[in-house]
C-alpha cells in the first residue's frame, strides 16, 4: 500500500481535483453569487420606479388633472398627453443603469409602467 502512495503523482492528482470538482463547484456557487446580485440590483431600481410613479401621478393629478376633470378638456386625447406626462417624470427619477436594468428584465416594461401608473391613479383616487 504505501508503494502505491508513493507511486501516485500528487501534482496531478491536485490539478485533476482542480479541474473535476473544486472548479465546476466555485463557477456554480460564483453564478449564483451573480445572479442573486442581480436580483437584488432589480429589486432596487423597481422599489425607485414604483416611487417615482406615485410622485409622478400625485403631482400630476394634483397640477392638471384636478383642475380639466370632468370639463369639456378631459378629453382621451389629453388623458393619453397626462399619462405620457406621467411616464416621463417617472422614468426622470431613474439613471440610465437603471432603466436599462429594468427594461432588460422586463420584457414589456411600458405596459408594466403603465400598470404601475394606473394602480397609482387608483390608490389616490380611493384614498
Amino acid at each position: 500500500m504505501s508503494e502505491v502512495i508513493s507511486n501516485i503523482n500528487w501534482n496531478e492528482m491536485l490539478i485533476t481535483v482542480w479541474t473535476v470538482v473544486l472548479l465546476p463547484v466555485l463557477t456554480y456557487i460564483g453564478n449564483e453569487i451573480r445572479q442573486w446580485a442581480k436580483s437584488r440590483k432589480i429589486d432596487k431600481y423597481t422599489d425607485i420606479l414604483e416611487k417615482n410613479v406615485v410622485k409622478a401621478v400625485k403631482d400630476i393629478y394634483e397640477t392638471i388633472v384636478k383642475d380639466i376633470k370632468g370639463t369639456d378638456q378631459w378629453t382621451d386625447e389629453k388623458k393619453e398627453e397626462v399619462k405620457e406626462l406621467a411616464k416621463q417624470k417617472a422614468l426622470q427619477g431613474l439613471s440610465n443603469s437603471a432603466y436599462e436594468c429594468l427594461t432588460a428584465a422586463n420584457n414589456d416594461f411600458e405596459e408594466y409602467l403603465d400598470s404601475l401608473i394606473g394602480t397609482a391613479l387608483f390608490d389616490i383616487k380611493n384614498k
